[in-house]
C-alpha cells in the first residue's frame, strides 16, 4: 500500500490562526469582556470581531478547494456528525448533573443539535459536506463560461445586495453563502488562469485585501464606537461588514489570506497539522450552549476582567489549547476505536459508492 501523503502545513496554520479568532468573537460576544469606550480598546474587540466573520468563510475555502477535486469520503461527514454528538451529550449531560441550570429544551437540542441554529457553523458545513457530490456532479458538466454565469447570477442576491445595501437579501442564510464559497473556490481550481487568481497570487495584493480591509473596517469601526456614533448609516455598514458573510469586503479578505497561505512554503510540521485537526472539536466544545456559560463566566471569569485586551489574548490561547487537548484524548480514546468498527466502515464504503455513482460521468 502507499504510504500517506504528508500535508503541508500553510493552510493548517491558517486553519488554527481562524479558530482562534472565532474563539476570540465568542469570548467578547457572549462573555462581556469587549469594552468599546477607548479608541485602543475598541480598535483591538472590532479587529476579533471583524477577523471572525472571515475566518468562517476561510474554513469553509480551505475545505472546498480539497472537496472539490478529491474522491469524495463519506468519513468526513460521518465523522463530523458523531464528533458533534459525542460533544453535545455528554458535556450537557456533565453540566447537568454538576447542578448546572440546563433546561429540558438543552438536553432535547443536545441529541438533535445539528437541527438548530446554535451551532449554525457547524450545522451548514456538515450541510455542504453532505452536498459534496452533487456539486461536484454538477460542476464536472458546467462549461467555464456556465460556471461563470452561475456566480454571477448567484452574487447579486448573496454577494452585490448585502454588500450596496449592508443589510441580509432574500437569500441570506450561511447555509447559502457556503454554496456560493465552494463554487467560487471551484472554479479558481478548476480554471486558475483567470484574473482573480492572478491578482491573489501576488502576495502584495493578497496583503493588502487580507489585512487592509480587515483593519480598514476595524479602524471605522472603533472610531464610530468610541464616539458614540452608533446609529447613523455608516455605523450600519460597518457593524454589517463585521458580520456578514457575504459582504464582498469579507469574501475578498477570505480570498486573499487563502490565497497568501497557500502560497507558503511551510513543509510539514506536524504539531502544527496535528493542532488543526482539532480545530472543529474545538469549536464544538466551548460552543455547547450547557457549558459556554460556565466557561467565560465561571472558569474565566470574562466579565471580571472587562476591557482587558492582554487578559483576553490569553483566555483565548488557554481555550484554544484546553479544548484542543480535550479533542485530542477523544480522537485518541473514543473516534478512533469507534471508526475503526464493521458498522463505521461499511457505512463509508456505502457512501463512498453511493457518492462515486452520482459523480460519475454518464
Amino acid at each position: 500500500m502507499p504510504g500517506k501523503t504528508t500535508r503541508s502545513s500553510n493552510l493548517e496554520l491558517l486553519r488554527i490562526l481562524c479558530m482562534l479568532l472565532i474563539i476570540g468573537d465568542h469570548l467578547t460576544g457572549q462573555g462581556g469582556i469587549a469594552d468599546y469606550t477607548t479608541l485602543p480598546s475598541s480598535f483591538a474587540f472590532c479587529l476579533i470581531g471583524c477577523g471572525s466573520r472571515i475566518a468562517c468563510s476561510v474554513f469553509v475555502l480551505i475545505g472546498a478547494w480539497f472537496l472539490c477535486e478529491q474522491p469524495y469520503k463519506t468519513r468526513r461527514p460521518l465523522s463530523l456528525w458523531l464528533s458533534l454528538w459525542l460533544y453535545t451529550v455528554p458535556v450537557t449531560l456533565l453540566c447537568k448533573l454538576a447542578g448546572l441550570d440546563v433546561s429540558w429544551g438543552a438536553l432535547r437540542w443536545a441529541a438533535f443539535p445539528a437541527s438548530t441554529r446554535q451551532l449554525w457553523f457547524i450545522s451548514d458545513y456538515l450541510l455542504l459536506l453532505l452536498c459534496v457530490p452533487l456539486l461536484n456532479r454538477l460542476l464536472r458538466g458546467l462549461s467555464r463560461p456556465a460556471h461563470r454565469g452561475l456566480l454571477a447570477v448567484l452574487a447579486v442576491p448573496l454577494i452585490v445586495y448585502p454588500t450596496l445595501f449592508g443589510e441580509n437579501g432574500a437569500v441570506s442564510d450561511t447555509a447559502w453563502m457556503f454554496l456560493y464559497e465552494y463554487l467560487l473556490i471551484a472554479y479558481l481550481c478548476r480554471w486558475p488562469d483567470n484574473r482573480l487568481a492572478h491578482l491573489l497570487q501576488h502576495r502584495a495584493a493578497a496583503l493588502g485585501l487580507g489585512l487592509g480591509l480587515p483593519l480598514l473596517n476595524t479602524i471605522l469601526r472603533a472610531v464610530l464606537e468610541t464616539r458614540g456614533l452608533t446609529d447613523g448609516k455608516a455605523f450600519q455598514y460597518m457593524a454589517y461588514y463585521r458580520t456578514a458573510l457575504g459582504a464582498l469586503p469579507n469574501l475578498l479578505a477570505a480570498l486573499a489570506l487563502f490565497y497568501l497561505f497557500k502560497g507558503l512554503d511551510l513543509g510539514c510540521v506536524r504539531w502544527v497539522n496535528a493542532l488543526a485537526g482539532t480545530t472543529l472539536g474545538v469549536y464544538i466544545l466551548h460552543q455547547v450552549p450547557a457549558f459556554r456559560g460556565l466557561l467565560w463566566n465561571g472558569l474565566l471569569q470574562a466579565e471580571a476582567h472587562h476591557g482587558s485586551v492582554g487578559y483576553t489574548l490569553l483566555a483565548i490561547l488557554a481555550v484554544f489549547l484546553g479544548c484542543a487537548a480535550v479533542d485530542a484524548l477523544r480522537t485518541a480514546l473514543v473516534m478512533r476505536p469507534l471508526e475503526n468498527t464493521r458498522l463505521f466502515k461499511a457505512l463509508c464504503e456505502k457512501g463512498d459508492a453511493l457518492a462515486a455513482k452520482i459523480t460519475a460521468d454518464d
